[in-house]
């Protein structure tokens, strides 16, 4: 029976060296495919990071560029209300001129028009004094007719009335005034 036993060891003995070898290459493809998901994991990382960055630096970018708008909105706004505080003070230094200066300024007016537009002018209650002379000297007739209006005159012919108050002249004038103004100051 030792023969046996002999026999039954050395089989044994064999079934641990294969139990042991299958043991060592299980651990071994075991250790090859975590090293692999590990890989793939630190990969899979990477990509998730640049990807993070990437989306990051457009978020940044974009909301620079909204900034930028917005300065660029502001600066614009800013730009256009000193335009307007521009055309508002011409338009109050020419309603506050001396008398003599101010009729000037309508005289000149009245020579540039063309007289088929008509010959009646009408003014405002507060200009017919100081406007009197000028609009006759010029060959037109002062209006018993009033306007409401702050400067400059009414041309009437028959029922067609041109306007050229300075507000009307300014508002048909103003985008030439600006880009003209914004030369100057910008």
């Amino acid at each position: 029976m030792n023969d046996g036993k002999i026999i039954i060891d050395r089989i044994m003995a064999e079934a641990d060296k294969e139990i042991e070898a299958f043991m060592l290459e299980g651990k071994r493809e075991a250790d090859a495919i975590m090293k692999a998901a590990e890989e793939k994991a630190r990969r899979e990382k990477e990509s998730y990071r640049k990807k993070a960055e990437e989306e990051a630096r457009k978020a940044r970018a974009k909301e620079i560029s909204g900034a930028e708008m917005e300065a660029k909105k502001a600066i614009l706004q800013e730009k256009q209300d000193i335009l307007e505080e521009i055309i508002a003070e011409a338009k109050k230094r020419l309603e506050n001129l001396p008398d003599a200066e101010y009729a000037k300024v309508i005289g000149s007016m009245l020579e540039r028009l063309d007289e088929s537009q008509g010959k009646e002018i009408i003014v405002s209650a507060k200009d017919k004094a100081r406007l009197a002379d000028v609009v006759k000297e010029k060959g037109y007739v002062l209006s018993d007719e009033t306007r409401d209006i702050d400067s400059g005159f009414v041309v009437k012919n028959g029922d067609i009335e041109y306007n050229y108050s300075f507000d009307a002249i300014i508002m048909v004038q103003k985008e030439e005034m600006q880009i003209t103004a914004a030369k100057i100051l910008f």
